[in-house]
């Protein structure tokens, strides 16, 4: 699946079409209150499909939605019912099935509903909402692509902006016949260090680390505005809408430069013949750690799960496999001898003569722990490791 996002401008009947499909998912945490009354609360989730499909009969068709829009909100009630008995099996006992009422929840319309239409005046979407309601009319860009028809569209709220996000279903290649494996070591001053057998390339991330500063420093700016107002008040609201309104910018700006080193990395991939990908696992790597202020505040705003989650999605779509492993002491482990230390700065120097680039060290452990052969011992002079910038605009002066 692939998803576009498309910003609308608000409008009263985008608010009322997501009111109606909180409406619906209200009704259905009364029908269900009716049906565990009239057959047992102890039924462990045996008779779901029966009430969901009896629920579908009850639910009000008076709603200005289309009859599949009802009929999502209504799976997306029971998908969250299996989930919640999902985490009581495992030991989760603070679980609850969904019991919250709410005001909007996101709409959604399936490809029954969806047409588009170009005339004179431009492309224009148009998403119905049943029979004796007005349909739902979207002025789309001049280069939107309206020959494929999307498999869902979802109408979110998001950060006081609506947003319309195409779903579409893209055929899923065969998995890659290619052999070689790439190993990767995630950092939070390197983002992505990759080592392929022959060549090592890391991906700097000082521009990114930038972001994250400034974020930091526009946080501390307004917070000490803010906790010099009046609590709800005028200007206390002004200065928080503010200060999310810039988060919200550097939010992006992070995110598409994680975007465009995923994406240039798994490139690379695709052109050298690479077959798996081995991502070493961080998994719990921030509960027990302690290293002053300053650090413990960068460790706990690193991103390695959202940029383990973009490689194994991007690489999907070449059929590229992706494995996560335990990473444990790579980057503390001599390629060459084995010995085990822990270096003091970027460069790792081993007493057997064997030095590099200390994540390049990492990934190359984690390529030889996959493959093996994490004993055997490699060359000691290797080529050096290519760096990769990422492409930033500059304001001109």
């Amino acid at each position: 699946m692939r998803t576009y996002k498309l910003k609308i401008t608000d409008s009263k009947k985008l608010e009322e079409i997501n009111r109606a499909s909180a409406s619906v998912w209200n009704e259905c945490l009364r029908l269900k209150e009716i049906w565990d009354y009239a057959h047992g609360y102890r039924t462990a989730g045996r008779l779901d499909k029966v009430c969901e499909l009896w629920m579908d009969k009850q639910l009000s068709k008076s709603q200005p939605l289309h009859s599949q829009s009802i009929q999502e909100v209504r799976s997306r009630y029971f998908k969250n019912r299996k989930g919640f008995r999902e985490l009581r099996k495992n030991g989760n006992k603070s679980a609850r099935p969904p019991h919250k009422h709410k005001r909007f929840q996101t709409t959604t319309w399936k490809k029954s509903a969806i047409s588009f239409k170009e005339n004179i005046f431009g492309k224009k979407l148009r998403l119905s909402n049943g029979m004796d309601n007005k349909p739902l009319y979207i002025d789309l860009p001049k280069k939107f692509d309206i020959e494929n028809t999307p498999a869902i569209i979802n109408l979110v709220y998001n950060f006081d902006q609506y947003e319309l996000h195409f779903v579409y279903e893209i055929e899923r290649p065969d998995k890659s016949e290619s052999e070689g494996v790439v190993g990767v070591d995630i950092g939070e001053i390197h983002p992505i260090v990759s080592y392929d057998g022959g060549i090592t390339n890391i991906f700097n991330g000082r521009y990114i680390r930038s972001l994250y500063r400034l974020r930091n420093k526009v946080i501390a700016s307004f917070g000490k505005r803010i906790d010099r107002c009046e609590r709800y008040s005028p200007r206390w609201w002004h200065l928080v809408r503010r200060k999310w309104k810039h988060i919200g910018k550097i939010d992006n700006q992070i995110c598409d430069c994680l975007h465009k080193h995923t994406t240039k990395f798994v490139k690379l991939c695709g052109e050298r013949g690479i077959g798996t990908i081995v991502i070493g696992d961080l998994t719990g790597i921030r509960d027990n750690i302690d290293y002053g202020k300053c650090a413990n505040q960068r460790l706990h705003q690193w991103a390695f799960g959202k940029i383990t989650q973009l490689i194994t999605y991007k690489a999907k779509t070449l059929g590229i496999k992706v494995k996560v492993i335990d990473e444990s002491y790579t980057s503390q482990t001599c390629p060459s001898c084995g010995n085990r230390h822990k270096p003091n700065s970027r460069r790792y120097t081993c007493k057997c003569g064997f030095y590099y680039h200390r994540d390049g060290v990492g990934a190359i452990n984690i390529r030889r722990k996959y493959l093996g052969c994490l004993g055997n011992p490699v060359v000691a002079a290797m080529a050096p490791p290519v760096g990769l910038r990422l492409e930033v605009r500059c304001c001109s002066a």
